[in-house]
């Protein structure tokens, strides 16, 4: 594997009565984006990658009574291609698209023509078997390939400009409790969740649906008024904060045949929803001398299979995504806190192919007690099929 591919695709050759016309095997696998809007259509390359190989790389395959047969297999690695200027690796799957668009046309009359619109990006593996002295090329065989994201786990970032490894989102209070007891006398709560929100895996619990599962850490902090900050301080080291979370996945696919054609432009969006509440563990204060309270859950977010794709930027396709999350607060048992807190954040994300690792770190949360229990599991092999 190279800097700019994470991705391997695992083959094999079988070749039967071998009888020494070549020495050599190049192995290549290339892909393209083909689109057509109407009548206009475009094909952009993605640059290919290739290996080499020779005679001597083939094993014999043995009959069950260990009896050597005409058959000889090469098996071989070569790495997925990436669009130029691709950062962190960037591959685009395979995947076919198709939209609708209008083409406003200037007459006497002005007039908007409905065009049809098509994408597809598809691979395809070559091996070309030559003479290393001559350069002839004995045989050449091919295959279409289906290079598929759907077990790759794909990393998560918050892609706003800030220079800052968090985001951060002060809770602002319901309206009317604000209005009724004036801002001065509500608590300052505050949510922080990292850029890097986490790594979007598949595991056995969504298998069936598709989707994949994205832990992201969140950190809530309280700051209590002066005036009330006696009163409040017992109640909040013993009553547990809630609180309901609503989250929205947007995803934006735009395909054209290219930029001189801006009303050829197809736009394919799609959303979806996920609700849930959770209690957080109690309070804690991280500093004797103020009055800042703290404490911390983890969001378990189902990553729809829309979203199944990493980020994706060329000259002809784009796919971009979007997080909105919103969290209203809420301590139970408390009068003067009991108003709900809402933070919203609207969130820029880019998915990329996580750099394969041999152990993946999970975490469970116990809201009660507050307790983070640790758990080691095997990475699925970084390989796509």
């Amino acid at each position: 594997m190279n800097a700019r591919s994470r991705l391997r695709l695992h083959g094999r050759i079988s070749v039967f009565n071998q009888d020494g016309s070549f020495d050599t095997v190049r192995i290549q696998l290339q892909g393209a984006i083909r689109t057509k809007i109407g009548s206009q259509a475009a094909v952009e390359k993605i640059p290919s990658t290739s290996i080499v190989k020779t005679n001597l790389d083939f094993k014999p395959v043995y009959s069950p009574s260990q009896q050597r047969s005409e058959e000889q297999y090469l098996d071989f690695v070569c790495p997925i291609p990436s669009p130029r200027n691709a950062p962190f690796g960037e591959f685009v799957p395979s995947m076919t698209l198709s939209g609708t668009t209008y083409l406003t046309r200037v007459t006497a009359l002005t007039n908007r023509e409905l065009l049809e619109g098509s994408c597809e990006v598809a691979y395809s593996l070559e091996a070309e078997f030559l003479r290393s002295q001559t350069g002839q090329v004995v045989r050449r065989i091919s295959c279409p390939v289906n290079v598929s994201s759907g077990l790759t786990p794909l990393d998560v970032e918050v892609t706003s400009p800030s220079h800052s490894d968090q985001v951060e989102q002060v809770a602002k209070p319901q309206l009317r409790l604000n209005r009724l007891l004036g801002p001065q006398s509500q608590p300052e709560v505050s949510v922080h969740l990292p850029k890097m929100l986490g790594c979007a895996t598949n595991d056995f619990s969504t298998a069936s649906t598709g989707c994949r599962r994205l832990t992201v850490p969140v950190s809530v902090k309280v700051g209590l008024p002066s005036h009330i900050r006696r009163q409040a301080q017992s109640l909040l080291e013993t009553d547990l904060l809630n609180c309901s979370v609503t989250a929205r996945w947007f995803a934006k696919r735009t395909f054209t045949t290219g930029s001189s054609a801006v009303e050829s432009t197809v736009h394919s969006d799609r959303a979806s929803t996920q609700k849930f509440a959770l209690t957080l563990p109690p309070l804690y204060k991280t500093n004797t001398e103020t009055s800042k309270y703290t404490t911390s859950m983890e969001l378990e977010l189902l990553v729809p299979e829309s979203i199944s794709t990493p980020s994706i930027s060329t000259d002809l396709l784009k796919v971009s995504y979007t997080l909105d999350l919103s969290m209203k607060f809420e301590v139970s048992g408390n009068d003067r806190l009991k108003g709900p807190h809402t933070a919203t954040f609207s969130l820029p994300v880019a998915l990329w192919a996580a750099q394969p690792q041999s152990l993946i770190s999970r975490r469970t949360l116990d809201p009660l007690l507050g307790l983070v229990e640790e758990q080691s599991i095997y990475a699925p092999p970084p390989y796509v099929y």
